[in-house]
């Protein structure tokens, strides 16, 4: 998405996951984890994908990095927020229904009252500000929005329709055109 947002050229490589070619040597020369995504700029690689956005969005010109230092630190921690806060359990309910890997009950359960937890803060600061970061779409959006495009094929969807501010948000990032484009609509 921060390349289609940049407009930056750039070529997708698929890796089968189906087949586990994420297991096999050609991928983890480039990805030494077996996991997505990976990127090979002109010899200069990197795999892990907020580093990954940062880098493409200053190459690109900072578009989606604010560049007033307050504003640029609540990016930072929103991105925080996102990696600590919300993706390890959106993941218990994607894990659960979209790759089909069984989950405890009470593994969904703490999960689910702890998405409900960061939807909370979420919803009170999308009552504030447009964006997360504030008044700007920043990567803080960009690093949230593969896990709300996930999220609504879970058990856990109708959690995002609870929180009002969070609905209209994801509703709003999922209609750009560079979100459209990233996820082949």
């Amino acid at each position: 998405m921060t390349a289609n947002e940049n407009n930056a050229p750039y070529e997708f490589e698929i890796v089968d996951f189906a087949k586990g070619e994420h297991k096999q040597p050609a991928h983890l020369a480039r990805q030494p984890f077996g996991q997505v995504p990976a990127l090979d700029d002109d010899g200069f690689k990197m795999y892990e994908s907020r580093a990954m956005s940062r880098y493409i969005d200053d190459k690109s010109g900072n578009t989606l990095t604010p560049k007033e230092a307050k504003e640029r630190a609540l990016m930072e921690e929103w991105i925080s927020i996102e990696t600590e806060n919300f993706t390890p359990h959106a993941m218990k309910f994607i894990y659960q229904d979209v790759f089909k890997r069984e989950q405890a009950p009470e593994v969904l359960k703490n999960a689910g009252e702890k998405l409900d937890t960061a939807l909370r803060v979420l919803d009170e600061q999308l009552g504030k500000t447009p964006w997360l970061a504030g008044s700007s779409f920043t990567l803080a959006d960009v690093c949230f929005a593969p896990y709300f495009e996930y999220l609504g094929h879970t058990s856990a969807a109708g959690k995002i329709a609870e929180h009002p501010h969070v609905a209209a948000w994801w509703s709003k990032l999922s209609e750009r055109p560079a979100w459209k484009k990233t996820v082949g609509r």
